[in-house]
């Protein structure tokens, strides 16, 4: 089901868009080169706390 909704993310991100609406919101508003800004960060996130903080950010835009 995650694949279907978000098929060309990273698993982590798609998961994390999921669960929370407000980041799945935001990230749908944003242009195709923010996207692959986000996606960079998440790839380059080393922990949880690191992938959460990007997640949040998504959630202001």
């Amino acid at each position: 089901m995650i694949e279907e909704s978000y098929p060309n993310l990273p698993v982590g991100l798609s998961m994390a868009l999921m669960m929370n609406e407000r980041a799945q919101t935001g990230y749908e508003r944003l242009s195709e080169t923010e996207k692959e800004h986000i996606i960079l960060k998440c790839k380059d996130a080393r922990t949880k706390e690191e992938m959460d903080k990007i997640i949040d950010s998504i959630g202001n835009f």
